[in-house]
């Protein structure tokens, strides 16, 4: 059974693999600026998060460095065309895409409109990197040998 028309993204699947990897190279920039620039103490901060804020900081460090690997083999694998990046790849967004699901749900049953907007855009966006990713690996693994240069 096959994707519909407009799922099928494997006519420029090199244009959308390029979108992919700026996602991904977007998120890891933003992860970390996130956690070099976050205030851990001062008048900006809340004094009930003031004892917790150290950690934060360090969880948003040490996402954005796994990000940043990531986000190095996801790159790796789409103009090396190396297949085992891109399933790695593959399994780190099935992992995001499931603990994004449990986010959701958790914010609809706080009633919180905003986290379950965030989340319902965050898991969009997810779905359409692992769609994508999915479709570029297959591509890859049609390329027959004159293509990839070993005549």
């Amino acid at each position: 059974m096959g994707l519909p028309a407009f799922l099928d993204f494997s006519s420029k699947i090199r244009l959308h693999a390029t979108i992919v990897g700026m996602l991904f190279t977007l998120d890891t920039i933003v992860t970390l600026a996130l956690g070099i620039a976050l205030p851990v103490e001062g008048k900006h901060v809340p004094p009930e998060l003031a004892p917790h804020m150290h950690v934060i900081k360090n969880f948003l460090i040490v996402a954005g460095v796994l990000n940043a690997l990531f986000t190095l083999m996801y790159w790796v694998g789409f103009l090396k065309r190396q297949r085992w990046c891109l399933t790695v790849c593959i399994g780190f967004e099935a992992v995001a895409i499931t603990l994004q699901f449990i986010s959701l749900l958790g914010a609809m049953l706080q009633l919180n409109a905003v986290g379950f907007l965030g989340c319902l855009i965050a898991l969009a966006l997810n779905g359409y990197v692992l769609l994508v990713t999915l479709q570029l690996r297959k591509a890859n693994s049609n390329l027959s040998v004159t293509q990839q240069g070993y005549v």
